[in-house]
């Protein structure tokens, strides 16, 4: 990494962010947050990761991304305004949603068990229909997560524009009535990404500011 990145890096300085929200106003290549996760010793082989975002233009935007040491990019959530891209170790799935304003608060959870490879995924507090993607597949638990962009930053074509909040991941996957709580922004406790708590390097126009949404 050379000077200019560290110049451009902000560490996290808000250990308590319950009321606070990313903004990404200016949708650039360089705009990313990188979250710092507290990882366990052995490969990802169950997982819920819940967000809150609203999107300020009705495209596609590049929502969470996670990239294993070994094995590139292994799980991404990738929105347009009538479905979302979900991409599982290299295979993608189209998944469709109820559309919603390109300025109104949308919520997601993507669940994904690897024994069976069944996948959930809950837009505003709905069950969309259920899949299998990746059966058997495990990643790398040594890995960097990365919200609004790519890890090459390869352009601003499908970077984030808009106000992300509430991001958390389990290691494993949450029950619906745990998902009614997320989707109420209640604690569901051991995640190992806590927005209550999250640890985050900001860098380019990525702004902290207080969240003027409502929860349901």
């Amino acid at each position: 990494m050379g000077l200019l990145d560290l110049l451009l890096m902000e560490k996290g300085c808000w250990p308590y962010l319950e009321k606070k929200a990313f903004v990404f106003p200016a949708g650039n290549k360089k705009a990313v947050v990188r979250v710092d996760v507290s990882r366990p010793g052995h490969p990802l082989t169950n997982f819920t990761v819940c967000l809150r975002f609203k999107p300020l233009q009705a495209r596609p935007a590049i929502l969470f991304s996670y990239y294993a040491k070994n094995n590139g990019k292994a799980f991404q959530i990738k929105y347009h305004p009538d479905h979302f891209n979900l991409l599982i170790g290299g295979m993608m799935q189209m998944i469709a949603h109820r559309k919603a304003s390109p300025s109104e608060w949308q919520h997601i959870c993507v669940a994904w068990n690897s024994t069976t490879g069944l996948v959930h995924c809950w837009h505003n507090g709905e069950l969309l229909p259920r899949f299998v993607m990746r059966k058997g597949y495990k990643m790398s638990s040594n890995g960097t997560i990365l919200l609004g962009q790519e890890r090459d930053l390869s352009g601003k074509k499908d970077s984030f524009l808009g106000e992300m909040a509430d991001v958390n991941m389990w290691l494993r996957v949450l029950k619906p009535d745990e998902i009614r709580l997320v989707w109420n922004n209640e604690e569901v406790p051991n995640s190992v990404v806590s927005w209550r708590a999250l640890n985050y390097t900001i860098r380019g126009d990525v702004l902290v500011e207080e969240a003027l949404h409502q929860v349901p």
